[in-house]
């Protein structure tokens, strides 16, 4: 059961590989035109520089730098490496047979899905802003993805319970 279960696991990762390959590219295509925009806007107009009082051109603000509206850095690089350390977690047990490893696995990655669903929710609530940049995730992946956690989850419980009991 433990196998299966690590098939199901590398199953997932490969959907979810898909869906970042296929959203990522509807991002980059959509920040593509918005810097085409820009730069459009840019031509068509001279830059004034801000002059003080003394004649010498203003400083502008520092800089704080923050994340484009409807990125999460943290939330897009958490999922996918949560994800791995689950997997590798769940693949020590297989190679093992230390149910600890099983439960530190499901522990890990139920965090992962969590961060996953919230990823989902932000994505649909950016996509709604008019001009966005953000993720475009197909939803037929995103209940593929879903539905293969959900059998993989179920199945690795499962393992996990079994373990323990032996």
């Amino acid at each position: 059961m433990a196998i299966a279960a690590m098939v199901l696991w590398l199953l997932t990762a490969a959907a979810g590989l898909t869906l970042l390959n296929t959203g990522g590219a509807a991002r980059r295509a959509a920040a593509r035109s918005a810097r085409l925009a820009a730069r459009e806007r840019a031509r068509t107009g001279p830059v004034v520089l801000p002059v003080g009082p003394d004649g010498k051109p203003v400083r502008p603000p520092s800089a704080r730098v923050t994340a484009p509206p409807g990125e999460r850095p943290l939330l897009e690089f958490s999922h996918p490496a949560l994800a791995l350390a689950g997997s590798a977690c769940w693949l020590m047990y297989v190679l093992t047979g230390y149910p600890v490893m099983a439960w530190t696995s499901l522990a890990i990655l139920a965090v992962t899905i969590g961060l996953g669903l919230a990823w989902v929710a932000r994505t649909r609530r950016a996509a709604a802003r008019p001009a966005g940049t953000s993720w475009a995730f197909r939803p037929r992946l995103i209940a593929l993805h879903g539905a293969s956690v959900a059998v993989a989850v179920a199945l690795s419980l499962l393992t996990a319970l079994v373990a323990a009991r032996a």
